[in-house]
């Protein structure tokens, strides 16, 4: 799970809430969903857990009454609608981030890179020796280097 989405609290609208509601009333405590729809229309707010738990649910697992009872469709495009304006909300303030110099945002901090070459970019070898320096062999061994990648 995203780190940034966790702790989100998503407040549902007032039409969904008079449709829970509305649902509560014609339900007898006994019946299936009774209590997650009272819950809902009490609180009329869902946690990020919650709507995932709920929008698995009313994709796969709910069917006929149970489905209506939760809100059915109005709930399922409530839930994807606002996790997926979240979750771009995320991906776009992280890509915005990298664009202005940082870190890949979408990386843990102890994955990152640290080394002095992060791009991993072959750096020229640079003759230290003067041996070297009068042979050029630092030179011949980018060319051999070259002529491979060119054959």
């Amino acid at each position: 799970m995203n780190n940034d989405l966790k702790n989100d609290i998503y407040t549902l609208p007032d039409t969904l809430i008079k449709q829970l509601k509305s649902n509560l009333s014609s339900l007898s405590p006994t019946d299936k969903g009774y209590s997650r729809c009272k819950n809902l229309s009490s609180s009329g707010r869902l946690t990020h857990t919650q709507a995932k738990k709920l929008k698995h649910e009313l994709e796969n697992d709910m069917v006929g009454s149970d489905y209506d009872v939760v809100g059915g469709d109005e709930m399922l495009n409530f839930i994807d609608g606002t996790l997926d304006r979240r979750r771009d909300g995320v991906h776009t303030n992280k890509k915005r981030k990298m664009e202005s110099g940082l870190d890949n945002q979408f990386k843990k901090t102890h994955t990152k890179d640290k080394s002095k070459n992060p791009t991993r970019v072959r750096k020229v070898k640079v003759a230290k020796k003067a041996d070297d320096i009068i042979n050029n062999r630092a030179i011949y061994e980018e060319i051999a280097k070259i002529n491979k990648l060119i054959k």
